[in-house]
């Protein structure tokens, strides 16, 4: 039978594990489908819930990425009920095919296969297993060997379909329905494979590999007249949503750099290659601007594999004085921000009530897990906290007993990083987080946790400070020296509520008053939403690389401020 015209069985499951020794199946979903078709649509996918076995859970992590909860699967079906269902699917497509077995495709069989039989096993012992499985990502890697990557959202991606960020049955099997449509053309045309009993063969046979290089759908032509000059480029799928955007002091240099054969990429940007067949570009007269613009647009058109300056699930926080409470709006009330790590000002916050009241032995429990911010799992015993913290005292002692602890503690913090930075010998973006081996509970002593508050410490006074030097940046000229196109430019940026008010070339250190210098700090805070927040840090890191590179630069905040490179560099050490 002619591949076009076979009916199968398109089939995807979700899971707790890996195998069946450590997990089950919490979703299962099929669609009839032949190749013929232009798509099916999510009405003709038969998606379940099923209930899981006792003594299994749902993983963080496979809830991360599914949004599988507990309650759901606990109100889903019994597994017997959806394999019967599932059976008699398989049972009617064999029957229009006049075949023994349902042809069943999945993309990456070797995963779900093992899955499939366990269950069949388990309900059905006595028949044998009725599926004939067909692996796309088999296929693809005997059709598209050169492509960088083959998972199912990359494939489905190449040929202009697009996968959301949750992974569920529906959605996959409607990229598979797509690959295979696709795939059935391209192993007729490329390979002659025209019948199911042909692929079988094929696809029995060993893949001959070898040593080739990557080949990307988006072709040389599409980039090689780039422009050589400042701005952003968006990667494109073929159907034109924007996959990825990235900024550039020169296009044509920096776009072309993904394609050669020595660039070492991460998987996510091998997968969004792997898509790419477009591209598109905005010049900009700076690289500062290419910055800003880049920020912006990740904010408007979330493309899937940006990972940073995303909107997501960011907010914009505000709080008292006391750092106790926390408002999206800036007030009077809540006037210290805007914030961008609550959980740091929190940490801080629990530190700095625990140094006030004295006694640490006396603080409450809770309070002085607050502190660590350690999840519960992780955390030392309350005897190791008292000792760390009883370490922590002793070691500031001196600072710790003048009146003002707020005003002690960021000095503790601003001297804690500078230590660092001189260890380091060099300048660095964001204060270090303590971070866990992924499964391992640390091997706590006092010391540690002792490293754990100086560590909180240091990034509260850092997210704080940040807080009121973005502020300020936010109603200021800004001007700057860049080299374009081998050539020395001075360029003047005026921001008002974070937003690029003018900007022009300058001959001279032309850095006019702002305008909005006036406006009460409450004013400007109040003008600050996640866009101009990422606005403000990338034009912080911005004039951060100017400096290192030794090259001019003003900042006029006031009338009579102006902020040179000696004094900027100086502020920089705690911003």
């Amino acid at each position: 039978m002619h591949l076009e015209e076979l009916k199968v069985l398109l089939l995807d499951c979700q899971t707790t594990g890996a195998n069946p020794k450590q997990g089950a199946v919490i979703e299962i979903g099929w669609a009839c489908a032949d190749a013929s078709k232009e798509n099916i649509e999510p009405a003709d996918v038969n998606a379940f819930l099923l209930k899981l076995p006792p003594g299994h859970e749902i993983p963080a992590r496979v809830h991360k990425i599914t949004g599988i909860t507990k309650d759901e699967v606990d109100a889903g079906f019994e597994p017997l009920d959806i394999w019967s269902r599932l059976l008699s699917s398989a049972d009617q497509i064999a029957r229009l095919n006049q075949m023994d077995k349902c042809p069943a495709v999945i993309h990456f069989a070797k995963f779900e296969t093992p899955f499939l039989i366990e269950m069949h096993t388990k309900i059905e012992p006595v028949f044998g297993f009725p599926f004939s499985i067909v692996c796309t990502h088999e296929i693809a890697k005997r059709i598209f060997p050169e492509l960088p990557r083959r998972s199912l959202r990359a494939i489905a991606g190449y040929f202009g379909h697009s996968l959301g960020k949750i992974r569920r049955c529906r959605e996959h099997i409607l990229a598979t329905a797509i690959i295979w449509r696709e795939f059935t053309r391209v192993m007729r045309e490329r390979h002659g494979i025209a019948t199911f009993e042909r692929l079988q063969n094929w696809l029995g046979q060993p893949v001959i590999t070898t040593a080739t290089e990557r080949i990307y759908p988006m072709s040389e032509q599409a980039r090689s007249n780039l422009p050589d000059e400042p701005g952003i480029y968006r990667m494109l799928r073929s159907n034109g949503d924007v996959l990825y955007v990235g900024k550039a002091g020169a296009l044509r240099q920096r776009v072309n750099s993904y394609f050669r054969q020595s660039s070492c990429h991460p998987e996510h940007i091998l997968e969004m290659l792997s898509q790419a067949r477009q591209i598109d570009v905005t010049v900009t007269e700076s690289a500062l601007e290419a910055a800003m613009l880049e920020s912006d647009e990740i904010k408007q058109l979330s493309p899937p594999y940006n990972v940073a300056l995303r909107g997501d699930d960011r907010e914009v926080w505000f709080c008292t004085p006391d750092l106790t409470e926390f408002s999206n709006t800036a007030t009077q009330k809540f006037r210290i921000g805007p914030l961008v790590c609550q959980d740091a000002v929190i940490r801080f916050a629990a530190i700095q009530t625990l140094v006030k009241q004295g006694d640490v032995a006396s603080g409450e429990e809770e309070k002085l897990v607050m502190a660590l911010g350690m999840p519960e799992a992780y955390a030392p015993d309350m005897e190791c906290i008292l000792a760390g913290f009883e370490m922590f005292f002793k070691k500031y002692a001196e600072k710790l007993k003048l009146e003002s602890v707020e005003r002690t503690l960021t000095e503790i913090g601003k001297e804690l990083w500078l230590q660092r930075l001189a260890e380091k010998e060099k300048a660095i973006d964001e204060p270090e987080e303590f971070e866990l081996e992924s499964g391992k509970v640390p091997m706590w002593t006092p010391a540690s946790v002792c490293r754990l508050i100086e560590s909180n410490v240091v990034r509260g006074t850092c997210e704080l400070r940040r807080a009121r030097w973005l502020v300020l940046l936010s109603e200021s000229s800004l001007a700057w020296e860049e080299t374009i196109a081998k050539s020395q430019q001075r360029f003047l940026i005026a921001f008002e509520r974070g937003q690029v008010l003018f900007r022009r070339i300058i001959d001279a250190g032309d850095t006019p008053v702002p305008l909005g210098y006036n406006s009460s700090f409450v004013e400007r805070q109040r003008s600050f939403d996640l866009m101009t927040v990422d606005r403000m840090r990338v034009v912080t890191t911005e004039i951060r690389k100017t400096l290192a590179a030794g090259r001019w630069v003003r900042l006029h905040l006031r009338p009579g401020v102006v902020l040179d490179n000696e004094r900027l560099t100086k502020m920089f050490k705690w911003v």
